[in-house]
């Protein structure tokens, strides 16, 4: 009984002899085996809100690999908050290091703790390798005096300045400005396609009126110039003449006859006010290039001469006089 006395004894002379235990804890109280993988803190005591920076650091081979880095996000093991989280580094190992590692890995993390107490960071384990733990003591924020809970400030009444005014309402005049700028973008972009428009109307507007008899004659003259009915194109000619009297006829009495028959066509002329002769010889025109077009028949060549010579005629007998080419244009107009 009186041994086990003495050795409570000396104990516990022993323990007060620490000035600080936590301390000690964080300084490596707390040792393992000799590891590779080291975590360690730059203070082992901290005041609520006040930072300490936490480092894990890990000397590795060239050709050893890492898996399992931690990835803290918000806290640490052992529930310190994280405030800044430093990029992961390599770095060249010291001249105190292990002559085994080929680079060191390095990461560091500034935390704060915000209840009092001994804070126990656990061992990390890494592949083979593991950490020591330590403490990190947290102490109440430390004040002069007594705690005095202080009264509720006036109200500042804050006065702004012209200037003040002015910086706080840029960005409404600036904005405002900037809407003036596309309303007349969009001004300008509207009136220069309008005036396009407008101006591609007038000018079609403007193409002076050409009286029918006058493409007729000229398409008439130039097809009898040709003779290729001499050429043996005696079909095509017929199409051609039977298109710029049809076109004339439509032109001059406002009928439409491109698209009808021949017996159609026939029965339009007849109603129209023109002498009787000029209708009789214009339909014998037509028909010979029907029979000619559908019925193959080989006219001879004063058959085609005087098919145009009837059209020609036709033209001249029926063609507007001065005073019907001032009332068509203003038609037109």
């Amino acid at each position: 009984m009186g041994k086990s006395h003495l050795y409570i004894t000396s104990l516990a002379i022993a323990l007060a002899s620490i000035p600080n235990l936590s301390e000690v804890f964080s300084q490596g109280i707390l040792q393992s085996n000799p590891s590779n993988l080291s975590l360690t803190s730059d203070t082992g005591r901290i005041a609520w809100g006040e930072r300490a920076e936490i480092t894990l650091r890990l000397g590795k081979g060239i050709n050893e690999t890492m898996e399992g880095w931690p990835q803290w996000q918000d806290t640490i093991p052992g529930g310190l908050e994280i405030l800044h989280t430093s990029l992961l580094d390599t770095l060249a190992p010291k001249n105190s290091d292990p002559v085994e590692w080929d680079m060191i890995m390095e990461q560091s993390w500034v935390v704060t703790g915000w209840d009092s107490g001994d804070v126990l960071i656990p061992s990390i384990k890494l592949g083979g390798d593991s950490t020591s733990p330590f403490l990190l003591q947290i102490e109440p924020t430390r004040t002069e005096g007594e705690l005095e809970i202080m009264p509720a400030a006036d109200i500042i009444q804050i006065e702004w300045s012209v200037y003040e005014r002015f910086i706080k309402a840029t960005p409404w005049i600036g904005g405002l400005f900037g809407l003036v700028i596309l309303f007349f973008i969009a001004k300008f972009v509207y009136l220069w396609w309008r005036n396009r428009v407008v101006g591609e109307k007038l000018i079609e507007e403007i193409k002076p009126y050409i009286p029918p008899h006058i493409t007729a004659m000229k398409e008439l003259k130039t097809l009898e110039d040709r003779q290729s009915w001499n050429k043996g194109e005696a079909k095509t000619f017929h199409v051609q003449l039977s298109k710029i009297i049809r076109t004339y006829i439509d032109g001059r009495f406002h009928i439409s006859s491109l698209e009808k028959t021949t017996r159609e066509v026939s029965e339009l002329i007849n109603t129209l006010e023109i002498h009787t002769s000029d209708k009789s010889k214009l339909m014998l025109a037509l028909r010979l290039g029907d029979q000619i077009k559908f019925a193959k028949r080989q006219a001879l060549s004063e058959e085609h001469a005087r098919s145009i010579s009837v059209c020609i005629e036709f033209v001249q007998n029926t063609m507007e006089r001065p005073e019907e080419a001032a009332s068509s244009k203003d038609a037109k107009e």
